[in-house]
């Protein structure tokens, strides 16, 4: 646009100096055509001013576009205003949320460059621009009856002021306020329309930053009390192990005590048949404290293995596994009441599955010694094993009492327990071993009926 506009005043130029040639020579139209020269002259000056103030707004909105601080933004809106309409001194005022306003930045021209101040404004103005949202032009505050002669405009002699506000998608953002003192030129309209063109892009700029702002704001609030929510959840779960400590404490020493005391009365009593030499005449009762001490010794020990199992993650020793062969020797381990009938129902087809062997043992005999437990005055106990796609399945089922439902929730919950003995870390256990492997288990009861668990486990172990 700038050649094309140099080109026309060449042209003009040239026009000019042959119509004052022509009206040398007397010619009438000379003067008439000096008068049109003379106008194309002056909107050609305004087509260039027009040009020159377009590639200032451009680039004011180029550097508006590429700050994302607020502070940075501010800075670079008011020493473009201050260089886009010759202002002596400018300062950007921001809006508050809940009304009134602040000095955001002030600025003032001085030794060819813009630098910070200190200097006062009129807040007068900046407060009538922001409540009436309308822009000010006065050429000569000093003379102009519309606005009060505040001691900032006296002291500091000011002469012309700019004050437009900042709005963007409706939202009033704040203002923009710059002027001259009273040894300086005064503004004029076209100024204000420059002002006001680079206002617009401004305001959005700031509602943009602050709404940055407030994001990370947000975020870094969000952060902190995401931390807080950890300290607190890291205390809270502390607690909880301190008070599992606790209670399994209060379990291990009940559980163990009973045991203990049984062996002690039954030692006792065998001390007795042979200090009086009566061991061999009572074959039968010597038989039945071993016995008793012997059932005692397997109730201590599940209770150890159970904790153990519980409190340390024994790496698993993987090998193919024959889970029938697990079932029927779960079924010899454990001793079962004469009162309970077994049943049993596998799947001769089954496949071998990768898995720890003793872990699995450990989960059924978990499961059918619960089953036994559970029919004190008898009943039926049946393992069925099938497959089920690429899973194995294995079901343990009991007539017992079955289980409330409103136990059924807790089921797998560590030292949740309804018997009068044990510490509730059986079941615990066999989910944590079962999951362990990729599985499932699952448990279904009805009172008065019985109870079925079923294990799911994946034929191939992945993981």
């Amino acid at each position: 646009m700038g050649d094309s506009v140099t080109d026309s005043l060449t042209i003009l130029d040239t026009l000019n100096a042959e119509f004052q040639r022509l009206q040398e020579r007397g010619t009438r139209s000379a003067p008439g055509m000096l008068k049109l020269v003379d106008e194309l002259r002056c909107e050609v000056a305004d087509l260039r001013q027009q040009g020159h103030e377009l590639a200032s707004l451009y680039e004011v909105a180029q550097e508006l576009a590429a700050a994302s601080e607020l502070s940075d933004l501010l800075e670079s809106i008011i020493d473009k205003a201050i260089v886009l309409v010759g202002a002596e001194r400018g300062f950007v005022a921001l809006a508050r949320p809940d009304g009134g306003y602040y000095t955001a930045i002030a600025r003032r021209f001085g030794e060819r460059e813009v630098e910070q101040t200190d200097e006062a404004f009129s807040s007068s103005l900046v407060n009538r621009v922001m409540e009436r949202r309308e822009p000010i032009l006065t050429t000569n505050i000093q003379d102009d009856g519309r606005f009060e002669l505040t001691q900032s405009i006296i002291v500091q002699h000011i002469r012309s002021v700019l004050a437009v506000p900042l709005i963007a998608r409706g939202e009033l953002q704040g203002a923009i306020y710059v002027d001259t003192r009273m040894s300086m030129r005064p503004f004029d309209e076209a100024e204000l329309r420059l002002l006001q063109a680079m206002a617009s892009q401004a305001a959005m700029a700031i509602r943009s930053a602050r709404l940055y702002d407030d994001v990370r704001a947000s975020n870094a609030q969000l952060n902190q009390t995401v931390t807080e929510l950890r300290e607190t959840q890291a205390q809270l779960v502390q607690a909880e192990r301190l008070a599992a400590v606790g209670r399994l404490a209060a379990s291990v020493a009940h559980e163990l005590r009973n045991p203990l005391m049984v062996m002690r009365t039954a030692v006792y009593f065998l001390d007795r048949l042979v200090a009086q030499g009566k061991a061999a005449e009572s074959a039968d009762m010597l038989k039945r404290y071993l016995t008793k001490i012997d059932r005692e010794i397997d109730r201590q020990s599940k209770i150890i293995n159970d904790l153990l199992f519980f409190s340390r993650n024994r790496p698993r020793q993987l090998g193919d596994v024959d889970l029938n062969a697990i079932l029927d020797e779960t079924l010899m381990r454990v001793i079962m009441p004469e009162s309970v009938e077994v049943r049993r129902e596998l799947d001769p087809a089954l496949p071998s599955i990768r898995a720890d062997a003793d872990q699995l043992q450990q989960v059924f005999v978990n499961l059918v010694t619960n089953a036994a437990q559970a029919m004190s005055d008898g009943g039926v106990l049946s393992v069925h094993s099938h497959r089920d796609g690429d899973d194995v399945v294995a079901e343990v089922s009991d007539t017992g009492t079955g289980i409330p439902e409103e136990n059924m929730a807790r089921l797998f919950q560590p030292f949740f327990t309804t018997k009068e003995k044990g510490i509730g870390l059986g079941l615990a256990v066999t989910r944590s071993l079962v999951e362990g492997h990729r599985g499932a288990i699952d448990a279904t009861s009805r009172e008065g009926v019985g109870t079925t668990f079923t294990v799911r486990l994946p034929v191939e172990l992945v993981g």
